[in-house]
């Protein structure tokens, strides 16, 4: 039980690393549900188990540039795939008089819009719920949101920031032309576009916003009310809002909106159900990390039914190897698809699926087309098992099926395709951000063996690049520019470069932050490791095995010796504080979110443990303390309340 909790933990954190900071999800929004209510589930029967680390107990994931706070922490929202759970949640919340707000739920980006004498102020985005990162600049640029309103005082907004379907087709099209990338749905390119530094070309994004609540008081009785009030002031407000009474009428406009869906010029993945009076909210009242008064209904993805043409297998920067359908082109969520992931070996297995099957393919979560189901009844006399290789695809080398994996991987470090995906990390946005190095001058640059590892992009001179068709001398010099500025990147992108397993945008700052430079970080004990915050027991053990890796290793130093930035000089506090230098470990129940207390606790100069040891200084115990207190207990360390932690601190 313990096991499954810090796997749960594990995988959780590092898909809300994939989906809320770098905006390249793996699974879909049911499969990260699924496992998410897995680990509510085993953390409610089994409370002393749950981790100072759970996912549970925060909103999202830790903004990339840590951020500013908001005044008041913007929650999730508590999905649902089933009917009885809305009528569950009608019967808890309703009560004489009471009616529901049932809108679209947008499939975008969170944003709080903070205005001040009627005049923006500043926008954030959801963060980690407790800080966001200021992107007041580019909200400013949002044609549907007011720079000015008629409004005294202090108003808080917030609402779902979109890339209209149109608008997302037309980036998508020039980035194609561009050779660059392309997004994988609107809500990855908004929420990408959000965080743009150039302003400029942010407002050509066409990104717009619909408000969806208020966050201060102005006098209104119920969300309605403020809802006409946003309106007037010139706030983007859902035309799909609807008021109802009681439970037929919120099923009713549930399937209302399901049925326009997709003929929706925004993308869509449910229906939101809340309770009107704030009266009734204020007693029902929030947990840590959802409102009681609100619920999410998530809609069944679209199906479709085409024939498998054929299975081809990719490999990835990590070495992975992936079957992928290539399928008869079939329309599917209001776009074509012709190739979907069979995901691995087991999968295909377990779905019984051939070469020539007729098969159902979903778009989980309207993100990445999946093979389903195989109708087996469909299946013609020339269909053919489908094989996995024995051999990499890519360069022929041994694949291996590590004993707790489900997938093959590639062992050869030198494979082609490891080398191209390993570089395109590298030069990414988000890691040493050289610009204009697009996928296929590296791909062409690896084919020619001129590129055998990133580092080799430190020994490319701008004579040989100007030599190429499609660059010239002043591609070739701008690039030479971007290269050189890359040494310059701060250690925490250098780090996310070197696509170590499980260390992405998030960690990467964390760690360098914490240890400083990387030779600290190299040598680093296990339990050291999960000493710090969002480091379970996987991810310390794969940054481990990736530092022991002669591979990295010898890139490292060939970064290094190339002039790569891999120190971080750590901010000195201004002031010292009663627990500056002292450990932490919560336990139990606190009357705030426990990841607003463990950021406090690293404001002031304190360390937040992950685990209780005979070095722990402090064990913080709320209501309903588990198997922690009495480890504590045992070892001597001192037991403190939250009151005396504020007292303390």
């Amino acid at each position: 039980m313990e096991n499954r909790i810090k796997e749960l933990v594990d995988i959780i954190l590092y898909h809300n690393e994939r989906y809320y900071n770098q905006n390249d999800p793996e699974i879909t929004d049911y499969e990260y549900d699924m496992l998410y209510k897995e680990l509510v589930a085993l953390e409610n029967a089994n409370p002393e188990l749950i981790l100072p680390n759970s996912p549970t107990h925060a909103v999202g994931a830790r903004p990339v540039s840590w951020g500013l706070k908001h005044s008041v922490p913007m929650l999730s929202l508590e999905n649902s795939y089933n009917r009885g759970d809305i009528a569950h949640f009608i019967s808890k919340t309703m009560n004489t008089g009471i009616s529901y707000n049932v809108e679209p739920k947008m499939d975008g980006a969170a944003v709080s819009l903070t205005y001040s004498g009627g005049v923006l102020l500043l926008a954030l985005t959801r963060g980690d719920g407790i800080t966001g990162e200021d992107i007041t600049a580019n909200m400013r640029r949002v044609k549907t949101v007011p720079r000015k309103i008629d409004f005294k005082g202090e108003l808080i907004v917030r609402g779902e920031v979109f890339m209209p379907k149109s608008a997302f087709e037309r980036l998508n099209t020039e980035r194609a032309s561009a050779s660059l990338p392309l997004f994988a749905n609107p809500r990855n390119a908004a929420s990408g576009s959000l965080k743009l530094i150039d302003s400029d070309l942010f407002e050509k994004r066409s990104l717009e916003m619909m408000v969806y609540t208020v966050n201060t008081v102005t006098g209104s009785a119920a969300h309605a009310e403020d809802m006409a009030l946003c309106k007037r002031l010139g706030f983007n407000i859902n035309p799909l809002n609807k008021l109802c009474l009681g439970l037929d009428e919120v099923y009713d406009h549930i399937d209302a909106i399901e049925k326009v869906r997709f003929t929706l010029p925004y993308q869509i993945d449910g229906a939101v159900i809340k309770v009107n009076e704030y009266k009734r909210r204020e007693e029902l009242g929030s947990t840590g990390k959802f409102p009681r008064w609100a619920v999410a209904y998530k809609y069944a993805a679209e199906q479709a039914s085409t024939v498998l043409r054929d299975v081809t297998f990719q490999v990835g920067r990590t070495g992975v190897v992936t079957p992928v359908a290539e399928l008869e082109p079939v329309e599917l969520s209001g776009t074509t698809i012709s190739r979907a992931t069979l995901h691995n070996e087991d999968e295909i297995r377990r779905l019984g699926v051939m070469v020539g099957d007729t098969v159902f393919i979903e778009k989980g979560g309207e993100i990445i087309p999946k093979v389903v189901k195989a109708v087996m009844e469909r299946r013609p006399a020339y269909a053919r098992p489908i094989v996995f290789p024995e051999k990499c695809p890519e360069c022929g080398g041994a694949l291996q099926k590590p004993a707790d994996e489900v997938r093959f991987r590639c062992a050869n470090n030198a494979c082609p395709a490891r080398i191209k995906g390993a570089i395109k990390q590298f030069v990414s946005r988000n890691a040493m951000d050289i610009d204009g190095f697009g996928d296929a001058l590296i791909d062409a640059l690896t084919d020619e063996g001129r590129l055998k590892s990133p580092a080799d992009i430190y020994t490319l001179r701008a004579s040989e690049l100007a030599e190429r068709k499609k660059l010239g001398e002043k591609s070739a010099a701008k690039l030479i520019a971007a290269i050189e500025k890359s040494l310059a990147q701060p250690f925490s992108r250098t780090l996310f470069s070197l696509g170590i397993p499980q260390v992405g945008v998030s960690l990467a700052r964390v760690l360098a932050a914490e240890f400083g430079n990387i030779g600290t970080l190299m040598s680093v004990s296990r339990e050291r490791l999960m000493s710090v915050n969002d480091v379970g027991e996987k991810t310390a053990d794969m940054i481990i095995a990736a530092f022991h890796d002669p591979d990295l290793i010898e890139l490292i130093e060939k970064l290094r010796k190339a002039g790569v930035n891999f120190k971080q000089a750590r901010p000195a506090l201004q002031v010292q504080t009663p627990i500056t230098g002292k450990s932490f470990l919560i336990t139990g129940t606190l009357t705030r979110p426990r990841a607003e207390v463990e950021e406090e606790i690293r404001s002031k100069g304190g360390i937040v443990a992950t685990s209780v040891s005979k070095t722990l200084d402090y064990l913080i115990a709320g209501e309903k303390a588990g198997s922690k207190l009495a480890k504590a207990q045992n070892l001597g360390i001192k037991v403190i309340s939250e009151g005396e932690y504020k007292t303390l601190a």
